[in-house]
């Protein structure tokens, strides 16, 4: 494996895992026209690493006051029903746990099934075109600048299951889900960047235990790999919120529903 390659992975992965058009399905069509694999488990796990990091450094603030809200109120729970009206903060945090579990069930018991998706480059075609579908209708959702509740949050979650399908973006579904419940969109999107992280530590870390025996690791490689994740996905991040509070989220509609037909037609 060369630089040019981890180059090529590394912006596939920055910019996919959060632009609104499946890392997932994106990291499959490079593999499947590119004849570009990941260079084994340890560039993978430094990859999402770096995009781990990207979250942490734009959303830091609030993932700071998140954390504390909830290990300062996760004891008291006779009091959860008030601290959760009284304090935003925690109010997130148990939303996000609640959201995180239909992704989880769905792993656990269907894994073999999306497994299966990843060797099938038709279906990743098709669910980029429900994906570019998905976003253009956000054009039509109502503005309202609602608040995130249980069953929003967990509305999310299960659309956010659905994600784990290679073309259907999680970012893209789940921000969508909340423009559609009339969720104000710095809240959603909040929320979405953020709900991401236990999935992507969870995976690293069942990723991570294959480490072990792992000899010969080009660790300048590594750190090119997961630098260039963290800053083009640092930017990504970026991107889509400036176009979603400008209400220009749809414009990744094009993109996704183009390249899903492109797929299914030359493939």
């Amino acid at each position: 494996m060369d630089y040019l390659k981890v180059l090529i992975l590394a912006i596939t992965q920055g910019l996919t895992e959060f632009l609104p058009v499946s890392s997932s399905g994106h990291l499959v069509i490079v593999s499947e026209f590119f004849g570009i694999h990941y260079p084994g488990i340890t560039m993978e796990i430094f990859l999402h690493f770096g995009t781990f990091l990207s979250v942490l450094v734009v959303f830091r603030k609030d993932i700071h006051n998140i954390l504390i809200a909830f290990f300062k109120n996760f004891w008291k729970v006779t009091s959860y029903p008030k601290n959760m009206k009284e304090n935003e903060n925690f109010a997130m945090s148990i939303y996000m746990l609640l959201a995180i579990i239909p992704a989880g069930i769905a792993g656990v018991f269907f894994g073999d099934f999306f497994e299966n998706l990843f060797k099938n480059i038709n279906a990743v075609g098709f669910a980029l075109i429900v994906t570019g579908t998905i976003l253009f209708l956000t054009q039509w959702a109502k503005k309202s600048n609602k608040k995130l509740t249980l069953w929003s949050s967990m509305i999310i979650g299960i659309v956010q299951a659905f994600a784990i399908i290679p073309g259907i973006s999680r970012s893209g579904s789940t921000i969508s889900t909340g423009l559609f419940l009339g969720i104000d969109k710095k809240k959603v999107a909040r929320f979405s960047f953020i709900l991401a992280l236990p999935l992507v530590f969870g995976a690293t870390l069942l990723e991570t235990k294959n480490l072990v025996g792992v000899s010969a690791i080009d660790w300048r490689l590594i750190l090119f790999g997961t630098t260039i994740a963290f800053i083009t996905g640092y930017y990504a991040i970026k991107w889509i919120l400036y176009s979603l509070l400008k209400g220009k989220f749809y414009i990744f509609s094009y993109y996704c529903v183009i390249l899903g037909f492109l797929i299914l037609a030359f493939n």
